[in-house]
């Protein structure tokens, strides 16, 4: 079976996955590039904080949703493959690398955290909607969104670990939480010296 379908899919996942919504919607609507305001990330936390809560809300589903469409489109092209389950880890890394490292932005993207817990719902529901579960539990608690981010990711080792998940999303979700990490790096500086927002 040819690879160049599956080639031209994560060409495609790229492209689409790297649309920096956070920006656009707040240049659209709020007339600001986001970059120049907060944390300067694209990302749906700090729309929330410069433009209002509901433009960071829309962020959030539309980062989420370009990672996680990707995915089940995959699902359902690549069905026959004998290999599936790799090729959806596969297209759900380059998803969320394309948020972090987009080409449009000269690849300074967001933190990647609403892309990643979507590909992780679309690759393993269960998994998806516990991580999810982790991140309310913990903003609910400590109200400060880098905390649950990290804690939300981190679980979904545990998790896939637990329900005996494919090798490849095991390290599919290390992967994801070292990135978050080094992704996360000035927020854990600001929460060593209490110096973190909540939001």
């Amino acid at each position: 079976m040819s690879l160049l379908p599956q080639f031209l899919f994560l060409f495609l996942t790229y492209a689409i996955a790297a649309i920096p919504f956070g920006l656009v919607l707040a240049k659209t609507f709020a007339k600001k590039d986001i970059r120049q305001f907060g944390s300067k990330n694209i990302g749906a936390t700090n729309v929330a904080r410069v433009v209002g809560k509901k433009l960071g809300f829309v962020t959030l589903i539309l980062d989420g949703l370009k990672g996680a469409v990707m995915v089940i489109i995959a699902r359902f092209s690549f069905y026959d493959s004998e290999n599936l389950h790799l090729i959806l880890v596969v297209v759900a890394a380059v998803a969320v690398l394309a948020h972090v490292y987009p080409i449009y932005l000269n690849f300074k993207g967001g933190k990647g955290v609403a892309t990643a817990i979507a590909v992780l719902f679309a690759l393993d529901p269960s998994v998806g909607f516990l991580s999810v579960c982790f991140w309310i539990m913990s903003f609910c608690l400590f109200r400060i969104s880098s905390v649950s981010s990290i804690i939300s990711i981190f679980s979904s080792i545990i998790l896939s670990s637990s329900f005996e998940a494919p090798a490849s999303q095991v390290y599919f979700c290390w992967f994801l939480s070292i990135l978050i990490l080094v992704r996360h790096k000035e927020n854990i500086v600001r929460l060593l010296t209490g110096e973190e927002k909540k939001l």
